[in-house]
C-alpha cells in the first residue's frame, strides 16, 4: 500500500489585498514556482467565513477538522497536555491591549518578551483574586498560563475566541460570551486594576516596553487523546519556523512564516516570506521533488477561510481546469464547506 500523500498547511497564505496590496499579490502569484504548482493543482474543498461576528482563523478551523477535534475546541488550550498541567481547565495568556481610535486592540504577544521572574511577580499579585472565586493559576512558562477550577460546582461557563485571530484587531468581536461572562469581566477588571501600577509594569513602561495589562482566556483544555496531543505540539510550536508531525492521515507540515509576518503587522515581511516559500517549497513541489515526490495536499488558510488543493506529481493535461494562480490566493466567499 502506498504511503499517504503529505500535507502542507500555510496559515495566513490567503492574505487581505487591502493589507498586502492587490498588485503585490498578483506579482507574487506570477512567480514561476507558484505558477507551475497551480497547473498541477486541483481543488478538493474550501470553506468561507463562519456565520458569526468574526470567524476563527482559517488554519485553526482546518486543523480542528483534520485532527478530529470538537468544533469548539481551542488549539491553544491543548498546549496544557505538553506543559504537563492536564488538571487545568482553561488556557489564559498575559497580553497587552492598546487604545485605538475608539476601541482596544490586541498587541502581538511575541512583543511582550516577558521574563520568568516578571511573570511570576505578576501572577503572584493576582492569585488571591482567582482563589476567592474558586480558581487557581498554573504557570508552566512565562506566557502560557492556565486556570484550574477548584470548585466543581462553579465551573466557568464561557464561549471563548482564539487569541491568534484577534491580534492587531478591535477586540470587541472576540470577547467571551456565555452564562458567566459577567463573572469573568469582574475578575478581569480586578486583574487590570491590580496590574495598573505594578512594579513590573512601571519598569516596562520606563524601558518603553509594552505593559502587561490584561489576560486573554481561550478555550477549555480537552481530554488527553492522540488527536489532542498532536494539537498540543502545534500549539507550542515556534512561529516563523516549519513544523512536521506524523498523523494518522500522513505527514503534516506546517510552515508559519506568513502567519508570523501577519501577526507582526508587517506586509513587507509577508511578501519576503512568500518569496522564500517560492524557492524552498513551491518550486520543489511543482517539480515533485523531496517530500513531494508523490504529490501533495496544500492547504492555504486565511483570516477566516481555507482552501485545500491536491497537487499532482504529473502535469494535468486538462488545461481548461487549471486554477488561476492569483485567484487561488483569494479568501473563499462566505458560506459553509464546499467540496469539489
Amino acid at each position: 500500500m502506498s504511503a499517504p500523500t503529505p500535507t502542507l498547511l500555510l496559515p495566513a497564505a490567503l492574505a487581505d489585498p487591502g493589507w498586502i496590496g492587490a498588485d503585490r499579490i498578483a506579482a507574487l502569484a506570477s512567480a514561476p514556482g507558484w505558477t507551475a504548482l497551480s497547473r498541477r493543482a486541483r481543488m478538493l474543498a474550501q470553506a468561507g467565513p463562519e456565520a458569526r461576528p468574526a470567524s476563527d482563523p482559517g488554519h485553526e478551523r482546518w486543523l480542528r477538522a483534520r485532527l478530529g477535534l470538537p468544533g469548539d475546541a481551542a488549539l491553544a488550550a491543548c498546549a496544557a497536555l505538553v506543559d504537563a498541567v492536564p488538571s487545568a481547565a482553561w488556557r489564559i495568556d498575559p497580553v497587552h491591549l492598546h487604545v485605538g481610535r475608539d476601541h482596544l486592540v490586541l498587541t502581538d504577544p511575541e512583543l511582550l518578551a516577558l521574563s520568568a521572574d516578571d511573570a511570576g511577580s505578576l501572577a503572584a499579585a493576582i492569585e488571591p483574586l482567582f482563589a476567592e472565586d474558586g480558581l487557581a493559576l498554573e504557570r508552566p512558562g512565562p506566557t502560557r498560563w492556565y486556570l484550574r477550577e477548584l470548585d466543581p460546582a462553579r465551573p466557568l461557563r464561557l464561549a471563548t475566541r482564539p487569541l491568534s485571530g484577534a491580534v492587531g484587531r478591535n477586540i470587541d468581536a472576540w470577547q467571551p460570551t456565555g452564562e458567566d461572562v459577567r463573572r469573568w469581566r469582574r475578575l478581569l477588571n480586578e486583574v487590570q486594576m491590580t496590574w495598573h501600577e505594578h512594579a513590573v509594569n512601571s519598569r516596562r513602561e520606563a524601558a518603553r516596553l509594552p505593559t502587561v495589562n490584561s489576560l486573554w482566556i481561550e478555550g477549555r483544555v480537552p481530554p488527553a487523546t492522540p488527536e489532542a496531543e498532536l494539537a498540543a505540539r502545534l500549539a507550542v510550536r515556534d512561529l516563523g519556523a516549519a513544523t512536521q508531525l506524523a498523523s494518522r492521515d500522513g505527514t503534516l507540515h506546517v510552515d508559519d512564516r506568513l502567519l508570523a509576518a501577519q501577526l507582526a503587522g508587517d506586509p513587507q515581511r509577508w511578501a519576503e516570506a512568500w518569496r522564500a516559500l517560492e524557492t524552498s517549497v513551491f518550486a520543489p513541489m511543482a517539480r515533485a521533488e523531496g517530500p513531494w515526490l508523490r504529490g501533495a495536499r496544500l492547504v492555504l488558510a486565511g483570516d477566516a477561510g481555507w482552501r485545500e488543493l491536491a497537487v499532482s506529481p504529473r502535469a494535468d493535461w486538462r488545461f481548461w481546469r487549471r486554477p488561476d494562480p492569483a485567484a487561488l490566493l483569494a479568501e473563499p466567499a462566505a458560506g459553509g464547506l464546499d467540496a469539489a
